[in-house]
């Protein structure tokens, strides 16, 4: 018995069929890993967020010649206030309330960051704990890294 083989027949190899499903494994490993949890990205966002919000009150001290701040008052909401008064809370641009609320970050301790008229938020450094990482004031200078 002869087998003869035509060969106007077209088809792939094993071969070609098994490296075109390793890529495609590849290739769904790799988007399920990037589809998972979404709390690391969401707790860097409002980390930033916060920073971008001790730039603005130091921002507004500089530009007003005033003292403004941020109250971080519990683990999830803060507020920017001016004239060293914690109690008077000033809407920040962009925001819906004059209190912000975090859903991601956790903030480790209430506490109140002053800036000066010249933008010095005095002359220790400030620590913030949050659960993504420290936010360092640096002493008479305020920069926010």
């Amino acid at each position: 018995m002869r087998i003869t083989i035509n060969k106007s027949q077209k088809g792939f190899t094993i071969l070609e069929i098994i490296t075109i499903l390793v890529v495609i494994a590849i290739i769904a490993a790799v988007a399920i890993s990037r589809i998972g949890s979404t709390d690391d990205y969401g707790e860097a966002e409002e980390l930033a967020k916060v920073k971008s919000h001790l730039r603005y009150a130091q921002g507004r001290a500089i530009r007003t010649n005033s003292v403004w701040g941020i109250n971080f008052n519990s683990a999830s909401t803060y507020f920017l206030f001016e004239n060293s008064n914690p109690a008077t809370h000033i809407r920040i641009i962009g925001e819906d309330n004059d209190q912000v609320t975090l859903s991601h970050l956790t903030i480790s301790s209430t506490q109140s960051v002053t800036f000066d008229r010249f933008g010095s938020p005095g002359a220790a450094d400030i620590s913030i704990g949050t659960s993504a990482g420290n936010i360092t004031v640096t002493a008479n200078t305020g920069f926010v890294p």
